[in-house]
């Protein structure tokens, strides 16, 4: 590994650019030797992370492109996605929303290639509970989505708070008849 940079009391710390055996290039900010701070990591596979970085792991607001094409932009914890982000696909898939242990994971906005757009909650990148998708062609199905598949419509809406309760038929008289 080589490095050019500033050094304190024998340690890299501040700015400075490391090249690693690995092929792997940082440029950014470096405390004892680690990315601290905002820098940016080129690997040799075409991966690039652009953002905040925590004891040489990926924390915080950054950008992730990947050697496909498909960028994330969002939160890192412990270098993986997790909590709000933005992933973009270069086939026109596009997914604004949670993320869990790097995966599309909570509640989401999903544009597909073909302009199909779903709304609703995610478990582990597939449509799963409750959710609205509303097809290019006008057409909107909202129901209960399991593996990424509606299984049963949305559960009716729960009467607004004060509002008074729906009619019933009136129960017959005691007494009356016969």
């Amino acid at each position: 590994a080589t490095y050019e940079g500033q050094w304190t009391a024998g340690a890299m710390t501040g700015n400075g650019r490391a090249a690693y055996d690995d092929g792997s290039v940082y440029e950014g900010a470096v405390v004892a030797g680690k990315p601290e701070g905002i820098g940016k990591m080129t690997y040799p596979d075409g991966y690039v992370y652009e953002g905040t970085w925590k004891a040489g792991i990926r924390e915080g607001q950054g950008k992730a492109t990947y050697a496909d094409g498909s960028v994330y932009e969002g939160l890192f914890v412990a270098g993986e996605r997790q909590g709000k982000g933005v992933l973009t696909m270069p086939d026109g898939f596009r997914y604004e929303g949670d993320f869990v242990a790097g995966e599309i994971e909570g509640q989401g906005i999903a544009t597909y290639p073909n302009g199909d757009v779903y709304e609703g909650a995610f478990v582990k990148g597939k449509r799963e509970g409750q959710g609205v998708m509303r097809y290019k062609t006008g057409q909107e199905v909202t129901g209960i989505w399991t593996q990424g598949v509606v299984t049963a419509p949305a559960p009716a809406p729960a009467p607004a708070e004060g509002a008074a309760p729906a009619a019933e038929a009136p129960a017959p008289a005691e007494g009356t008849g016969n």
